[in-house]
């Protein structure tokens, strides 16, 4: 669906007396002057009532044109601290999801969305909740998803230490780990992130505070790397096929996380090491040894697979031997998905991947 922008000018200006604020409840009277929106003030105060009873409640609005987490909670607190006696805090933003829904109950806040959804909230006198409604604003920003492709990788990043003085040192440390992003890339993933209310940041410095949502974002929105070409292969008895690969430097290789897990968690499995490759060519070029039809690719040591998706050289890491194991992270990724053996291998490195993450 595409993004559909709003004027919060125009989403204030629909609430004309005899509107339906959230059915039944209907305006009957509307302050909508220019001199009470701002940051010094409220957007709207509005009275409603039911249709055919006397009572009339007044709510202090707070509008926002967005519907990002950073938007509705500051929308909140906004609204609660300029609510005065007698009145009843409410927002509006162009979506309001369940989940916030549930938020604003909690927080004995109304709110009101431009699909349908809503809650009128009003402790012992007034409760109204309309869901279920699809989204008709796709948020839109920057970015488009700070959990998937490239950008993804500022979000390992933040995994792997979630504390950085700068975008410069940031952006420094993803090239050393094998993925290079313009400073303006990072600086949109990491505004991305801040509005999702996973990062915080404070004179330049950016620090993650929910890397347990944070991870389960990048599990939600993995999806499984294009393979290009594949060749299973038989290597030659004592050839030092690893050597042979780090000598070349054109040819990017790492074991493939399904071929790692035994590296992280007690785990058997048969078949050839996988091994994600650049290029399949240059990597059969750099081997000796016979390859393996596809019928007999069990019988063999090693299989190719060429890929050049995100993430899959990502912070690999080297043993002493010099073998490029994907990353716990990496291998969490594409267990997750798998069978029941390997949905359990998930868990535990899942578990693993969150004591890592420095305090």
């Amino acid at each position: 669906m595409r993004s559909r922008k709003i004027n919060e000018s125009a989403m204030i200006d629909r609430f004309q007396v005899g509107s339906v604020l959230l059915a039944p409840l209907v305006v009957r009277d509307a302050q909508l002057d220019p001199p009470i929106r701002g940051d010094n003030g409220v957007d709207a105060r509005l009275e409603a009532g039911i249709s055919g009873q006397q009572e009339t409640f007044c709510f202090v609005l707070e509008s926002k044109s967005r519907s990002t987490p950073e938007m509705f909670r500051s929308a909140v607190a906004q609204v609660k601290s300029r609510t005065m006696a007698d009145e009843w805090p409410m927002i509006q933003v162009p979506y309001l999801s369940p989940l916030q829904l549930d938020e604003l109950e909690k927080a004995a806040v109304s709110g009101v969305d431009l699909c349908g959804n809503g809650v009128i909230n009003i402790p012992g006198r007034l409760y109204i909740i309309r869901s279920g409604q699809p989204n008709q604003y796709p948020d839109s920003r920057p970015l488009s998803n700070p959990y998937r492709g490239r950008s993804a990788m500022v979000a390992r990043m933040l995994l792997q230490r979630p504390q950085w003085r700068s975008l410069n040192e940031l952006a420094s440390a993803m090239e050393v780990a094998g993925e290079t992003l313009s400073i303006a890339q990072v600086s949109k993933a990491v505004k991305a992130l801040k509005e999702d209310l996973m990062v915080v940041k404070r004179d330049g410095a950016i620090e993650l505070v929910d890397p347990l949502r944070l991870l389960d974002q990048l599990g939600k929105n993995w999806r499984k790397p294009q393979i290009k070409g594949r060749l299973a292969f038989r290597i030659l008895k004592g050839f030092d096929w690893v050597r042979s690969y780090n000598s070349e430097r054109i040819l990017r290789w790492s074991v493939t996380g399904e071929s790692s897990v035994a590296n992280y968690a007690t785990f058997s499995q048969a078949g050839p090491l996988r091994l994600a490759v650049s290029s399949v060519a240059l990597a059969k070029a750099l081997l000796r040894g016979q390859a393996q039809e596809e019928t007999i690719a069990s019988l063999a040591d090693i299989e190719l697979l060429e890929t050049d998706s995100p993430g899959i050289y990502f912070s690999s890491e080297t043993d002493k031997d010099g073998i490029r194991w994907a990353s716990r992270l990496q291998t969490w990724l594409e267990l997750q998905n798998g069978d029941a053996r390997q949905q359990d291998a998930a868990r535990d490195l899942r578990t693993q991947i969150l004591k890592e993450i420095p305090r």
